[in-house]
């Protein structure tokens, strides 16, 4: 008897909510592609939710499969509205961390490549990349949408059921997600052909859905709705003025092929029954990320202006309270990571991902510390993609690192090119071609080669053999031939010009210190110098010198560009000792110490810049000794005019970021000037009388994507005074 009163207990108080459920129509919601524009959905489910709509499915493809991924997995508008204006869309749209983040080997390549900007060879042909993002950042921020979901693999598990449209890229066919990782397959529904890399799920590779199916009314239909409340963003044709080049023709064809089928889609609508949303999006492209904002109000403005269609679909407060409480978001879960599983190695070394394992065994997952490791694994360079699942297993979870390795690797080219000129006949240039070929060994060790052609040649190898996969110790042989221009000056006026060919054979043997950020390197060299006139006076000595000996560096190096850093430090000090124990010609000790420091406000960049450089022992040779002279470093003199044994030198920079000027292929436009000041002592009084210099500059700077670009004047003390050009690394 009093299970019987118990169970009609329980129905009074469950049948009426299921009554009601039964009597109100099942909503589909169809969210469509549109890129930035795409924001606009979360102005429509602002409204949504004020009029009390329940979503009983939604469907969306590309940017709608983002925005109604998170919004089916149980995040409400207004944080979905907070966390996609507050997040830094230029940034989250590059592949890779800070620079400050980098492994310390790679910020000494970037000197010569600041971006990864390289194609591969694998397998004896060559290979491109699959886009030109591969959407790392991106796919990171989904899995922090959409936390607290992630173990739920089947989407019709999730708060609301859930679809998204993508493209196979194989035989064009319209692939719906039913189930799988929910930030993998939000990233493959908006993966846009040739920006995005194609995303590989279960051996198939998918693209945008949009080229598909960009406003899926069919796919909605299926999930057994009555209703169809449907988001058209509408078209984004570039203007004839975009369309005289090969990507404005490339994305003209993706937006024909996008709207022939939403005009498909939009002919499933009924009139009397379905409603359609159309927002106002004006000027606002697919690729205006800065302006999410203003979409998300026009997605407001579209639905309020169907409100009167839209407000007898709205269930009463207290309905509508218990319906969200049926599909709030779930709590994080708690259970302690039991396991940790790596996927998707073919190359890299499974003891690279070990701290990782380590900082997650045992507790419950620890997102912030998770992304900051895969950061740190990304900034090696050797995947497309890092991401991670959580799944459940028992009381605990496991958590699935999935790792995609650059499938154009492991041998990468790439290229440069370098131009430099200060107006008073010093010009260089130069074409760098650069092979690394990566974990030659489960130790990860790199064989590295780079090519210069010009008036500066060089050929340089090295092999880089860690003895662990950290990187904490390594060893490194090298073999390097180049020859460098070099100006001999009298009273500023150039005398004579060589060309000094160097040859050297060298063996280091080194560690990483403070966090990945400093390399210490003690070594042996077996090299010559040879300086060889080209135009002018013999004033220099012709002939070949050994100058073989020890050698020891120490380089740190925070700074968040190499040539125009807003934030950090580097402090590079060197020293070399040629020995005639080891058959060199001279003996002296040439010690160099280098540092800059940067620190920003807002726009506004303040740069100090020091550097002292003495020689112990015998005088060193011309071509040897410490030079200054150029563009910020002693600006007004010709490039290296002033030579010394001993140098001190200091300057101050400042420059501001004029970000309206900054285009797409560059990081930042700068305005700026310097002041400096330079000693050169120990000098050939006959070329160089000893003395303090004084010098300045204002200039014009661009930090681009494969270097910096410098136009300037700078004004010497005496009051003479140049013009800089400089282009990429000479």
């Amino acid at each position: 008897m009093r299970r019987l009163l118990l169970l009609l207990l329980l129905c009074c108080v469950t049948l009426p909510g299921m009554a009601r459920d039964l009597a109100h129509p099942r909503i589909g919601l169809v969210l469509s592609g549109g890129g930035a524009r795409g924001a606009a959905h979360v102005g429509v489910l602002k409204v949504l939710e004020e009029l009390h709509i329940p979503i009983s499915a939604v469907a969306g493809t590309s940017m709608g499969a983002l925005v109604g991924g998170v919004y089916a997995g149980g995040m409400a508008p207004a944080e979905m509205q907070r966390r996609l204006t507050g997040v830094n869309w230029a940034e989250l749209l590059l592949d890779d961390p800070p620079r400050q983040e980098w492994p310390i080997r790679r910020k000494q390549r970037d000197v010569q490549t600041p971006v990864d900007l390289s194609f591969g060879v694998r397998q004896g042909k060559l290979r491109l990349p699959g886009g030109a993002l591969a959407g790392q950042q991106v796919e990171v921020f989904f899995s922090d949408l959409v936390k607290g979901v992630e173990a739920r693999r089947g989407f019709d598990d999730l708060p609301i059921p859930f679809r998204a449209v993508a493209t196979n890229l194989e035989n064009g066919a319209m692939k719906v997600f039913a189930a799988g990782p929910l930030p993998e397959v939000m990233r493959a529904s908006m993966s846009v052909p040739g920006v995005f890399a194609p995303v590989e799920i279960d051996d198939h590779l998918y693209v945008d859905g949009g080229l598909v199916r960009n406003l899926p009314v069919d796919v909605a239909r299926r999930m057994g709705v009555d209703i169809v409340i449907a988001v058209n963003l509408g078209g984004s044709y570039l203007p004839r003025d975009q369309l005289h080049s090969v990507v404005g023709v490339m994305a003209q064809m993706l937006a024909i092929l996008t709207e022939q089928n939403v005009e498909r889609s939009l002919k499933e609508l009924r009139p009397h029954r379905d409603i359609l949303i159309a927002p106002d999006l004006g000027t606002i492209g697919a690729a205006d990320f800065t302006r999410v904002a203003e979409a998300i109000r026009a997605g407001e403005q579209a639905a309020r202006a169907v409100a009167p269609r839209l407000r007898h679909l709205g269930l009463s407060p207290a309905d509508y309270a218990a319906w969200r409480a049926r599909r709030s978001l779930p709590a994080t879960d708690e259970a302690p990571v039991a396991q940790v599983e790596i996927r998707g190695l073919e190359r890299v070394a499974p003891a690279l991902f070990a701290p990782l394992a380590a900082h997650q065994q045992g507790h419950p997952l620890e997102r912030e510390r998770l992304k900051a490791d895969l950061r740190t694994l990304y900034a090696r360079s050797d995947f497309t993609n890092l991401n991670y699942d959580l799944d459940p297993l028992g009381s605990a979870n496991r958590l699935v690192i999935r790792a995609h390795e650059k499938p154009w690797g492991p041998g990468y080219f790439s290229f440069g090119l370098g131009l430099s000129s200060d107006f008073k006949g010093d010009e260089r240039f130069g074409l760098r071609g650069t092979y690394r070929r990566t974990w030659v060994n489960p130790l990860g060790a790199e064989w590295l080669t780079s090519a210069q052609f010009g008036n500066v040649m060089g050929l340089y190898t090295e092999f880089f053999q860690p003895f662990a996969v950290d990187r904490s110790t390594f060893v490194v042989p090298s073999l390097g031939l180049g020859s460098t221009p070099l100006g001999v000056f009298r009273d500023g006026t150039r005398i004579a010009r060589y060309d000094v060919l160097r040859a050297s054979a060298g063996l280091d043997v080194g560690a990483t210190l403070f966090g990945g950020n400093a390399e210490l390197r003690l070594g042996l060299a077996l090299g010559t110098a040879t300086p060889k006139r080209d135009t002018g006076e013999p004033i220099l000595f012709e002939g070949t010198r050994n100058e073989s000996g020890p050698r020891a560096s120490l380089r740190y190096d925070t700074l968040d560009s190499p040539e125009l850093p807003r934030q950090g430090n580097r402090v590079v000090l060197e020293l070399r000792a040629p020995e005639p124990a080891l058959g060199a010609d001279l003996s002296y000790r040439r010690a160099l110490g280098q540092w800059i420091g940067a620190y920003s406000i807002g726009d506004h960049t303040l740069v100090g810049r020091a550097e002292v450089g003495r020689g112990f022992g015998e005088t060193m040779p011309y071509y040897d000794q410490f030079a200054l002279g150029g563009f910020l470093h002693l600006s007004g003199y010709a490039n290296d005019e002033l030579r010394g044994n001993e140098v001190a030198f200091g300057a101050l920079a400042y420059y501001r970021r004029l970000p309206t000027l900054t285009p797409s292929w560059a990081r930042g436009v700068y305005l700026g000037g310097s002041l400096e000041v330079g000693s050169v002592t120990q000098t050939n009084p006959l070329l160089t009388p000893p003395g303090t210099r004084f010098g300045s500059s204002l200039f014009l700077g661009i930090d681009t994507l494969i270097g910096p670009a410098y136009l300037g004047l700078g004004m010497a003390g005496d009051g003479d005074g140049t013009g800089y050009l400089m282009i990429g690394f000479p």
